[in-house]
């Protein structure tokens, strides 16, 4: 019987770690796609097989990992692998236009986060079979994230400043792991799909949209006689919309992915925030 029992060819994965829940939605997804993986942190990168898809997800850590995910990037450009899955952001437009931003966009970041995420795509731009996947803005467990802090306030009866002007179409950790591992599977099936995909949830909203959503579905779950409470930053005059809204036919087109909603799973995404803050304030 042959090692690739899969089908895949290649059928060996190395994951660059995020260092994040992305890890563990990525390897759950990757091992159920019977994909034979491993995963590395930045400083193990010598280890990698030249006969691997390897999945870059470094860059999705926070902002003070951005220069390591650099070097990762620029370090990965100068191997030899048989395929690189780059995952990136939304974040590589500056945002405000009142339309869907598509692949031929022009990468123009007026923010620190935006140049350091263009800078790794960059860093990559010369590997010849390099897919880069942007993502809209991530739905996490991170505690500073907008489902952590909103979350918070509601259990706490503390009010909640919240953007009510830039829209996105967000994307869940479990969403960014099925579009990931959809690709990996066709590229290594023998699709040529090479070059920049964009991929956000079928709807968009802006944070206060999202965050009545999550307070609705809390309500159902925790104590439907509390409410939440927010409140808009403040802007300045030299603030405007930065919000960006992926298109993502090409994604559709190409490898037959769909979108899906950023709602589809959410409530049991607000019932484990729920059951982690109970258990932090009986600690």
């Amino acid at each position: 019987m042959s090692d690739l029992h899969t089908g895949y060819k290649p059928d060996r994965v190395a994951l660059i770690r995020a260092g994040n829940e992305i890890d563990g939605a990525l390897q759950k997804r990757l091992q159920r796609a019977g994909f034979r993986m491993q995963q590395f942190g930045p400083n193990e990168l010598d280890q990698l097989r030249s006969a691997s898809i390897v999945i870059n997800a470094s860059a999705c850590a926070d902002d003070q990992g951005m220069p390591e995910s650099l070097q990762v990037a620029k370090l990965l450009a100068e191997g030899s692998y048989q395929q690189i899955i780059h995952l990136s952001s939304y974040a590589v437009f500056a945002g405000g236009e009142p339309r869907r931003y598509d692949e031929d966009e022009v990468a123009a970041p007026e923010t620190r986060s935006g140049r350091q995420w263009l800078a790794c795509e960059e860093a990559l731009a010369g590997f010849e079979n390099l897919t880069v996947l942007r993502f809209g803005w991530m739905v996490d467990s991170n505690r500073d994230a907008l489902l952590g802090r909103v979350l918070r306030g509601f259990v706490a009866g503390e009010p909640v400043a919240l953007d009510g002007l830039n829209k996105g179409n967000p994307v869940t950790a479990l969403d960014m792991a099925r579009v990931t591992v959809a690709v990996a599977q066709q590229l290594a099936s023998g699709a040529g799909g090479r070059g920049v995909y964009h991929y956000g949830s079928s709807d968009s909203c802006t944070a206060v949209e999202f965050a009545l959503e999550v307070v609705e579905r809390a309500q159902s779950l925790y104590d439907e006689g509390r409410f939440a409470q927010f409140s808009a930053l403040e802007t300045g005059p030299d603030q405007r919309d930065r919000g960006v809204v992926l298109a993502c036919g090409k994604l559709r087109d190409v490898f037959g992915i769909q979108q899906h909603s950023w709602r589809q799973g959410l409530t049991r995404q607000v019932e484990l925030w729920l059951e982690r803050l109970d258990a932090e304030r009986q600690e």
